[in-house]
């Protein structure tokens, strides 16, 4: 408790201080969540040639992190652990890919709202999932959806929502007397793509990309994508462009916190071709999937992440600690000046932007853990790893009867090919990763850990008698929305 006191303390002291020094409001905060890609998709981080301009301009003008990870490597646990500061784990339901966030789970929308902040959102929120009477989208304020892009019913492979002109639209009706917090969902670069054909001319007309000169194998980076993946990552980034344009035009951008993050890795496998063959023939379907979206590997967890404050972050730096998807939250609150609640797990990465350091900064950033529960289909895995190697465990499920359990060098096998669980030369590094997993585990009150898995395992019952439905369309969403959570059970005959 005394921790938790003194974070709290020092996080107002901290945001104070910054207040006092540049004599300014509270910062503005922009949140730009990315839908499925990984941190090497970008140049900047040296294993693709594909540039993305105003992802490193926040980087070059801000921060870089080298060490960006994600609580899931599914988009809706992902963004419930964004929202809350808390672990996939902890969030009961919330772990869980198409179930619900139960509301007991204060979002940090609502905290900053009821701190004198102004929220609005638009694009990718929470989700995909449900909203029974217990549940919640963890948004707070206006929804922002009017405009659309152009011509979109010829461009289906776009999502339909124009997410910098709704952020226009937010900003020439925002009450100029608050402070805002935005959440900016782009789904790009999220399957479906164009096709080979459409995407090879849109990259030429649109970027002056020759799309057969994309990932020339800079650092052998074996994860080669179609060219309307590539595609889709340059319209990511030219809204993020465009939101900058915006802030700029409105004298906004100096007292703005910009933050940049995937949600998860990126998708090998649109549609679930690979997946359905892997299930069907019994292989594991992780080498399949080349270790992205859906798996607990590092492409699956490690995103790009970059953070601008101009005028207020030194520029140029690049941070190499841990920093998790969990330590948004408090870091926003703590920017804020709003004391981050005790229930928040994620610690707060602001003194680290706010220093002229770079490198590894915080001595106590020197791990990360991961999970993942259900999407699609059980996947009950944690992964922790430290700067060198990565150790897994893929636990028991209705589609593995076995425990199976991975260790990688990164050092000297980055893309994790070469599994050394049974080398006894990394037996004392398998167990040092297996300690502190079970350390943080029970720390964080991990079901996986502590074996209080009725929640987990009734949830993941009613997940795949949901499915059917869900893939149906949206019906069930429909029939759902407002009603207990136990209506649903008795429908789908959950005993």
């Amino acid at each position: 408790m005394k921790n938790i006191l003194f974070r709290c303390v020092t996080a107002l002291l901290l945001a104070g201080s910054v207040f006092a020094e540049k004599k300014m409001t509270r910062p503005n905060l922009l949140l730009i969540v990315t839908d499925d890609e990984s941190w090497f998709e970008h140049d900047i981080y040296g294993h693709s040639n594909l540039k993305t301009p105003h992802f490193n301009r926040l980087a070059e003008e801000g921060v870089l992190f080298t060490h960006g990870y994600v609580s899931a490597p599914s988009c809706g646990p992902s963004r419930a652990s964004i929202l809350t500061g808390r672990n996939l784990w902890e969030l009961e339901q919330g772990a869980f890919m198409l179930s619900y966030l139960p509301k007991k789970f204060t979002s940090m929308m609502e905290i900053l709202e009821n701190n004198g902040y102004q929220p609005a959102f638009t694009g990718k929120r929470w989700g995909p999932g449900l909203y029974p009477k217990e549940g919640q989208s963890g948004m707070a304020g206006k929804g922002y959806y009017d405009v659309t892009i152009k011509d979109y019913e010829k461009r289906d492979y776009l999502d339909r929502y124009d997410v910098p002109g709704n952020f226009a639209a937010f900003l020439a009706e925002r009450d100029v007397e608050k402070p805002f917090v935005f959440w900016a969902g782009i789904n790009e670069p999220h399957a479906k793509w164009p096709t080979q054909q459409e995407a090879e001319k849109l990259l030429k007309d649109e970027f002056n990309v020759d799309a057969h000169r994309i990932n020339q194998d800079p650092g052998n980076n074996p994860h080669i994508q179609p060219f309307g993946f590539y595609y889709e990552i340059l319209h990511a980034d030219r809204q993020v462009g465009q939101m900058l344009a915006s802030l700029e035009q409105q004298g906004l951008l100096e007292n703005t916190i910009v933050l940049y993050i995937g949600d998860n890795g990126s998708d090998s496998d649109p549609g679930g071709v690979l997946e359905e063959a892997a299930m069907r023939n019994g292989t594991d379907l992780d080498p399949l999937r080349m270790k992205g979206k859906n798996t607990p590997y590092d492409a699956g967890t490690r995103v790009p992440m970059a953070l601008m404050w101009k005028g207020t972050v030194p520029p140029g730096r690049v941070i190499d600690d841990f920093v998790k998807s969990i330590d948004i939250a408090p870091t926003f609150l703590q920017a804020a000046g709003v004391a981050v609640p005790p229930f928040m797990t994620g610690k707060s990465f602001l003194d680290m932007v706010l220093s002229d350091q770079s490198g590894s900064i915080d001595p106590e950033r020197d791990f990360v853990m991961t999970g993942s529960e259900w999407h699609t289909h059980p996947r009950t895995t944690r992964t922790i790893r430290d700067k060198r190697y990565e150790y897994i465990v893929k636990y028991p499920n209705a589609n593995r009867s076995e425990q199976i359990v991975e260790l990688y060098d990164l050092q000297n096998d980055m893309w994790e090919y070469n599994n050394l669980i049974d080398n006894p030369e990394y037996a004392s590094v398998k167990e040092r990763l297996k300690t502190r997993m079970d350390e943080y585990g029970r720390k964080t009150g991990d079901p996986r850990t502590t074996g209080d898995l009725e929640l987990f395992n009734e949830t993941l019952k009613v997940q795949d008698l949901l499915l059917p439905h869900w893939n149906k369309g949206m019906e069930i969403r429909r029939w759902v929305s407002g009603k207990p959570y136990g209506d649903l059970k008795k429908y789908l005959g959950f005993e």
